[in-house]
């Protein structure tokens, strides 16, 4: 039985087809939304940094074909089979985008969607993989060990990298970091200070890497190509 909570969205779409124009209003804010099957009465819960960027994948059948050919995704599904007038649509919460995963949290753990696959925020666990995903996974282990990881690879093999990176954003941002005046030194001989974060194009955080060769070591590439990214602490999208 789900909690008994009583939980007064911010903003409701009784009828997620009529309202689609309504959702431009949520353009820029980032914050928590549900969508609610009218039909069974499941929901599901989801997070954003961009709500209305994000709720246009869910307006796009074509953008959720794709995603599902990749991986499950069991709000994708229903959505394509109910259609949109059988759902309805709710902001329940904006807020500040470093609160996101903690409010997203919050509201899995009291609404209990039945949609969700994954029940922890920004998490991957209990997510399963397509075949086709599994073997760019397995790609691009073998390239961290390959003997020649880290020498320039042909343009064949960065088209199929980039390929594989064309739905996400990476944003390099530098961490304060206060030490004592004698491990300046140490600071000064390693990139402790900058953290990597993966965002898919919808918004959603996927991975944190601590430094910049960690995120080079991932993807498969050299660190440098990661340095390149411009304006550190903006969204620039990642390719070669």
């Amino acid at each position: 039985m789900k909690n008994e909570i009583k939980i007064i969205p911010v903003v409701t779409y009784s009828n997620a087809y009529n309202d689609k124009s309504n959702i431009k209003e949520n353009k820029r804010k980032s914050g928590i939304y549900r969508w609610n099957n009218l039909v069974s009465g499941k929901s599901y819960v989801g997070s954003s940094i961009n709500i209305s960027h994000r709720l246009s994948i869910y307006y796009s059948k074509k953008a959720m074909i794709n995603k599902i050919s990749t991986r499950t995704s069991i709000i994708y599904s229903a959505l394509l089979k109910h259609n949109y007038d059988n759902f309805s649509l709710d902001i329940l919460k904006y807020c500040d985008t470093n609160v996101l995963i903690e409010k997203e949290q919050y509201y899995l753990d009291i609404l209990k969607p039945e949609y969700n696959i994954l029940k922890a925020a920004n998490s991957r666990i209990g997510s399963k993989h397509s075949s086709k995903t599994k073997n760019l996974m397995s790609i691009k282990q073998k390239g961290i060990k390959n003997p020649s990881f880290g020498k320039r690879v042909s343009q064949e093999t960065r088209n199929k990298i980039g390929e594989s990176l064309k739905f996400y954003w990476l944003k390099v941002e530098v961490k304060p970091i206060i030490k004592r005046p004698e491990t300046r030194l140490n600071m000064c001989l390693r990139t402790g200070g900058v953290s990597v974060k993966l965002y898919d194009k919808s918004g959603y955080l996927v991975k944190v890497f601590p430094t910049m060769i960690s995120t080079a070591k991932y993807f498969g590439v050299s660190s440098r190509t990661i340095g390149r990214i411009p304006n550190k602490g903006m969204y620039d999208s990642f390719t070669f």
